[in-house]
């Protein structure tokens, strides 16, 4: 007796098992991306202290890195001007990130801003805390900004 192909029950039976492999992974594949999410957000915010450190100090002057919470958490950095200082004037050195829009994840924090000395060290005497939240309960992470500037994780 020649068999070409399956009987339908065949390919029932195998469509039945890739269902149930599938119910039983996804959630954990949604938990492992969110994860992640919340990890490139708080590598994207260390990012953004260690630039503020930089234009503090190669630019001599005060850099400020600030913060915006709510549902489209953002964060970016400002320092003195370059070619033409003077008072109440800075560039935006780093681009308005919409942090919690990219990543998909809730910022929170201790301060509103955290500033830098033309040194490169924090002009703050407390460290700021920025604490970052996943769509999926228990998926959070933190980042600390000691008193001197450093970031800690």
């Amino acid at each position: 007796m020649n068999r070409r192909g399956f009987s339908a029950v065949e390919l029932l039976i195998v469509i039945v098992i890739i269902g149930v492999v599938a119910m039983i992974s996804f959630p954990k594949i949604r938990s492992a991306l969110d994860k992640t999410s919340v990890r490139s957000a708080r590598v994207s915010i260390g990012t953004f202290a260690a630039e503020a450190r930089a234009a503090a100090a190669q630019r001599g002057c005060k850099a400020v890195l600030h913060f915006a919470g709510g549902a489209a958490s953002q964060a970016w950095v400002t320092a003195c001007p370059r070619l033409k200082p003077g008072a109440g004037t800075v560039d935006t050195v780093a681009m308005i990130d919409n942090v919690g829009v990219r990543f998909s994840t809730t910022m929170t924090y201790t301060r509103d801003s955290v500033q830098y000395d033309p040194r490169g060290l924090s002009m703050d005497n407390a460290s700021t805390v920025v604490r970052f939240t996943g769509d999926v309960a228990g998926n959070t992470d933190s980042l600390v900004i000691n008193t001197l500037g450093r970031v800690v994780r």
